[in-house]
């Protein structure tokens, strides 16, 4: 990464660190990053939701990282919908499907990972194929930092556990 791009990102971001795949410590990463999964339109902030990821992945020791990039995540919709199709993508490749665990409340009850509200109604409506855009818009900007941390935690999982993620 150039000088001058790990700086703009750098202030972008409000922290004094970048993540990306270069920087991933903790172990060898499963999955790509939303970017390289999904072609992205210039409304998705590509750098945002890639840090997001990494950040989780390496277990990023500043307890102010994730939290500032889940807070710049939560004000873009356009985000927050690539992260939650990329998580649902993934598990349903994973699962061949979405699981119960993921859409339904009374079913994500017993499990150890446990789903936020906002994160199973737009997980319902992607393996409905209903998602559309204004169930986005219709989200305050906690229901959207809320799924967007859902779904890069289960991301985060799948690439730990695998399939037993879910079923601990």
């Amino acid at each position: 990464m150039s000088l001058l791009k790990e700086a703009v990102e750098r202030m972008v971001i409000g922290a004094d660190h970048v993540h990306a795949a270069a920087t991933v410590r903790r172990r060898q990463r499963q999955f790509v990053p939303p970017s390289e999964l999904y072609p992205v339109g210039t409304r998705v902030d590509t750098a945002l939701v890639d840090q997001l990821f990494y950040a989780t992945v390496d277990e990023c020791p500043d307890p102010h990282c994730r939290p500032l990039l889940l807070d710049r995540v939560a004000h873009d919709v356009w985000s927050t919908r690539k992260l939650v199709d990329w998580a649902c993508f993934i598990t349903s490749e994973t699962y061949c499907g979405l699981p119960a665990e993921l859409v339904d409340e009374q079913a994500s009850a017993d499990s150890v990972f446990r789903p936020s509200v906002t994160f199973r109604r737009l997980a319902a409506e992607y393996h409905n194929s209903k998602a559309i855009n204004s169930i986005y818009d219709a989200c305050t900007a906690a229901q959207l930092r809320e799924a967007a941390d859902t779904a890069v935690a289960l991301v985060d999982g799948l690439q730990v556990w695998g399939a037993d993620f879910l079923y601990q």
